[in-house]
């Protein structure tokens, strides 16, 4: 398997003439169209190009940045995309049949009616052929806004896979690993889940997601879980009302949070050490001197949420929304203060710019993309 590269490369000169005569192809002109197989392009730059019913078939494609290509129609199958930057590209009705993308950014990627069910080649080896299966692998990568309308992704592998405010209406996904997915405004009307996978998947438990994953064994498991927290979360709000006289503090450490609503709810002092809590939902939470050391809060909804005084210590915030929070300090009733510390945390692509906070409380933290308010 390729390193990634320093820096990418442009098309050779025999690629580049290659690729003149697919545009002329492409363009209904006399041309050639763009056949490639078993050939390694890995490293290469090509932005904004019309690649449209080209052959690229089992190909390494890895650490390419081809944003903004057009793959209309194009037979990519069985072919390899590892950490490629794909932003933008069109993939409308293209063969991705056993086409693994791990680790790539799809980001705004057009996939409608692409096949990407289990792909196979033939490869000659002493005079005996020799077929083998490839299962499209998607793993990781990064698919938020992406169009799959109508898409085939039998058995599919999407573990972790973004797939934030997605399009996938009509896409059928029966037998797909998505376990950890985060499906967070994504549209899945007429979508087919049968016999996914979809254990520590990330979604909004509502009417529609109630139908299209009825009878999922993970689904029912995961409701199970909703249940059992929200009778936790009860017991800690009668803890705090009653000063500890009643009830019992919630302790959530180390604990699968994902997708959990907890909007509005007292959860002061709650401990959520070591959690994960992507995608949860915690806008307008009482998490005053709440424990976030080691938790995990990336796509997690914060607005206006109390966090005065909490441990932020090695947490990830990751696209996490905390318009209106206040980090600021906690007064505490024997005197003094507690402040919010962020120390070792990773906090990236997060606007604080709209939330109670200034850049000498971040003290410590990692920041990558981020969006600071306006110092007086």
């Amino acid at each position: 398997m390729n390193k990634p590269q320093s820096a990418h490369t442009l098309p050779s000169h025999d690629m580049q003439v290659m690729l003149a005569q697919h545009t002329l192809f492409a363009r209904g002109h006399a041309g050639k169209r763009l056949e490639m197989r078993l050939q390694n392009l890995s490293g290469i730059k090509l932005n904004n190009f019309d690649l449209s019913q080209c052959l690229l078939l089992a190909c390494n494609l890895s650490y390419t940045d081809l944003e903004g290509c057009s793959f209309q129609a194009a037979n990519l199958s069985n072919s390899l995309f590892i950490g490629a930057n794909l932003k933008h590209c069109d993939f409308t009705r293209a063969d991705l049949r056993g086409t693994r993308f791990y680790k790539s950014d799809l980001q705004q990627a057009k996939m409608t009616g692409s096949d990407m069910r289990v792909g196979s080649i033939t490869l000659n080896s002493g005079g005996v052929a020799k077929q083998r299966e490839f299962t499209t692998d998607l793993s990781f990568c990064n698919m938020e806004e992406a169009t799959l309308q109508d898409a085939v992704l039998h058995n599919v592998r999407l573990r972790g896979v973004n797939m934030r405010n997605a399009d996938l209406s009509g896409a059928d996904l029966s037998g797909a690993d998505m376990q950890g997915v985060v499906l967070l405004g994504a549209q899945m009307e007429r979508a087919k889940f049968t016999g996914a996978n979809i254990k520590n998947a990330v979604f909004t438990v509502n009417d529609e997601t109630r139908r299209l994953f009825a009878g999922n064994p993970a689904f029912e498991e995961h409701l199970a879980n909703l249940k059992e927290t929200d009778r936790i979360v009860a017991a800690h709000e009668e803890w705090v009302n009653s000063g500890g006289r009643a009830g019992a503090r919630a302790d959530f450490a180390g604990m699968a949070l994902r997708g959990v609503d907890l909007r509005g709810r007292e959860l002061s002092a709650v401990s959520f050490r070591g959690a994960d809590l992507t995608g949860a939902k915690l806008a307008h939470a009482r998490l005053a001197a709440a424990d976030f050391n080691g938790a995990t809060l990336a796509y997690a909804e914060l607005s206006n949420a109390d966090l005065r005084g909490a441990g932020m210590e090695n947490a990830r915030l990751l696209h996490t929304i905390v318009d209106g929070a206040d980090f600021g300090d906690l007064e505490l009733r024997g005197g003094g203060k507690l402040a919010i510390r962020f120390a070792g945390a990773s906090i990236e692509w997060t606007n604080f710019s709209e939330c109670v906070i200034t850049s000498g409380q971040l003290s410590g933290a990692v920041l990558r993309e981020c969006r600071m308010p306006e110092e007086p």
